[in-house]
Parts: structure tokens; sequence; C-alpha cells
């Protein structure tokens, strides 16, 4: 059963880091490796995340270093997912080598889709 983001509405989640300066690429290795299973962590499809991606940035002109794109079934399972106890451990392990931005939206149907 896959998406179908012409039909469904979801919630799409999408966050950019940017390591402190100074932040060895070990660390930032180490991080990446870590938080790539995050959404497993913290329940996976059986919490309501429904897709989970953290990688490098293909594009690293504004210093943004990795990218996390993950699709949650709702707004309640993004809320549960902020308040996952390895979300709130990752969020503080996060803010000694890092900053970040965060973006939120829900899919818009059809309206949205191409073709």
């Amino acid at each position: 059963m896959g998406l179908d983001l012409a039909t469904s509405k979801l919630l799409v989640h999408v966050v950019f880091i940017s390591f402190h300066e100074g932040i060895s690429a070990e660390t930032r290795r180490r991080f990446l490796d870590h938080h790539q299973s995050l959404g497993t962590r913290c329940g996976g499809p059986n919490a309501g995340i429904s897709y989970w991606q953290v990688s490098e940035n293909l594009d690293q002109r504004k210093n943004w270093h990795l990218v996390q794109f993950s699709v949650f079934r709702d707004r309640q399972a993004l809320s549960q997912f902020a308040e996952h106890p390895e979300h709130i451990k990752a969020g503080a392990e996060l803010r000694a080598i890092a900053d970040w931005v965060v973006g939120d939206v829900e899919t818009i149907g059809g309206a949205g889709a191409l073709g």
C-alpha cells in the first residue's frame, strides 16, 4: 500500500540541520547514522510515521548540512512524535552541535498534484 499524495491529506515534516562551526566530521557522521533510525525508534508506521529519511543536503550553498524529510499520517501523529522521549533526547543532543529550521505542511490533495 503506497502513499497517494493526490488523494490523501498527510503531514510533511522537513528539517534542515546546520552543524555548528568546528563540529568534527566524525561527530556529524555519528549523528546522521543515529538520526536515520529516529522515526523507527519513535514508533514508525504504528505511530503514524509513514516515511522517514535523513540525508546529507545536496545543496550546501546556504550551509544546511542535513535534511530530514518525513511524512506523518496526520497532525496528531506529528504531535505524538514531538513528545516522544527519543525525539526529545535527539533534540537535546542536536542542540549541542547544530541549529535547525522546521517546516510542516499538510498535503493538499488533488489541488496540489501535477499532471
